[in-house]
């Protein structure tokens, strides 16, 4: 039975995709500085889904430590679409997941990221706290914006 299905599956050659480009160096990684920033901008004017995507062009193909950073960043945009959404579980795990790639990060181009991750940590408490019940509750004005350091301006 196995040999008949492998055979009448045609096994196709896969195109190259973004997922199989080589990363960025670190040279690469600073000249594509303006997406990171662009995304900030998107991020902080609360266009969350258009900063994830933004970054997620940039976080395909960038080397560790930086693409453990962007995707922590995707994270916590996506927690935020998610919040828009009225999707308390969703909004919950993206946070977690995003802290969790945020803590310690040592490449941030600039970005103030441990400002950011007190302010995320700070937000999923009170989220949390409130519960599924009564997030919606929540101020959104509260929702943590990205400062930078000097480094980035």
């Amino acid at each position: 039975m196995a040999d008949r299905m492998q055979r009448a599956l045609p096994i196709m050659p896969k195109e190259p995709g973004s997922r199989n480009l080589a990363l960025f160096t670190e040279e690469e990684v600073e000249a594509r500085r303006p997406i990171l920033l662009a995304g900030v901008d998107q991020y902080n004017s609360g266009y969350f889904f258009e900063a994830h995507e933004t970054w997620e062009e940039l976080w395909l193909r960038s080397p560790w430590p930086f693409r453990q950073f962007l995707q922590g960043l995707i994270q916590v945009a996506a927690a935020f679409v998610h919040l828009m959404r009225h999707e308390y579980p969703g909004t919950i795990r993206l946070l977690d997941e995003g802290l969790a790639k945020l803590d310690g990060a040592s490449m941030t181009m600039g970005v103030d990221a441990k400002r950011f991750l007190a302010e995320v940590r700070g937000a999923r408490e009170e989220l949390g706290g409130l519960g599924p019940q009564c997030f919606e509750e929540w101020d959104q004005a509260q929702i943590p914006r990205i400062h930078l350091t000097d480094e980035a301006r």
